[in-house]
C-alpha cells in the first residue's frame, strides 16, 4: 500500500500538474482583476492575497497611498490602473516596488508604476508592463482575503483645509471616498429623510 501512495505522489510530481502559490500584496497596491476575473473587493476587507496556479498570469493593479501633509490636511494618490503580466513558478511570491518616502515620490511612482515579484527563496520575477487588454467579458469572482484594511479607494483631491470646515467642500471630498455601494445607500438615505 506504501509503494502505491509514494508512487503515486511521484507520478503527481513529475506530471506537470500546476501547483498554485500565493501573490501577496502590499497594503498599497490593490489587485483589481487576474487573466479575464475580476476580484470583488469590499468597503472593509481588501483582497490582498491572490492564490494562483503556476504559469503567465495577466494582472491588474492600482496603487493608492494616504499621505499626511499637515496636521489636518491629507492626500491620498491614486494611479490610473495597470496591466503587468509575471510569470509564476511554485511557490509564494511578495509584490514588491521602490520605497515611496514622500507625496512627491508617490505621485511620479503613481504617473509611472513599476512592480517586481520577490519569490521567498530571494529570486526576482519581473513584472512587464502589458498595454493591451483582453476583450473578453468580465466574470467577478471571490479570492480568499488575506488582510484587513480601511484604507479607501479614492480620486486625486486633498481634504478640506484646517480651521475653515467648509460643509460643501467636506461632503464633496467625503462623496469622491465613498464606494459605489456607499453612495447609493446614502442617496437612498437621504431620499427617505424627505417630507
Amino acid at each position: 500500500m506504501k509503494k502505491i501512495s509514494i508512487f503515486g505522489v511521484l507520478v503527481a510530481l513529475f506530471s506537470g500538474i500546476s501547483v498554485s502559490g500565493e501573490v501577496n500584496f502590499p497594503e498599497e497596491l490593490l489587485p483589481l482583476q487576474v487573466n479575464n476575473t475580476e476580484i470583488e473587493h469590499s468597503f472593509f476587507n481588501k483582497v490582498r492575497t491572490l492564490e494562483l496556479p503556476a504559469g503567465v498570469h495577466r494582472i491588474k493593479v492600482k496603487y493608492s497611498d494616504l499621505f499626511e501633509l499637515d496636521y489636518d490636511e491629507h492626500e491620498v494618490v491614486d494611479s490610473a490602473p495597470f496591466w503587468v503580466e509575471v510569470e509564476l513558478g511554485e511557490g509564494d511570491y511578495q509584490v514588491r516596488f521602490e520605497a515611496i518616502e514622500d507625496v512627491e515620490q508617490a505621485r511620479r511612482f503613481a504617473k509611472s508604476p513599476s512592480i517586481w515579484l520577490q519569490a521567498k527563496q530571494g529570486e526576482t520575477v519581473s513584472a512587464k508592463s502589458v498595454t493591451q487588454r483582453s476583450s473578453q467579458p468580465v466574470a467577478p469572482i471571490k479570492v480568499a482575503v488575506a488582510q484587513n484594511s480601511v484604507v479607501p479607494t479614492t480620486s486625486q483631491s486633498s481634504a478640506p483645509a484646517a480651521g475653515r470646515p467648509d460643509a460643501a467642500a467636506m461632503l464633496k471630498f467625503w462623496w469622491q471616498q465613498a464606494s459605489p455601494e456607499q453612495r447609493a445607500a446614502f442617496l437612498a438615505t437621504i431620499n427617505k429623510d424627505k417630507p
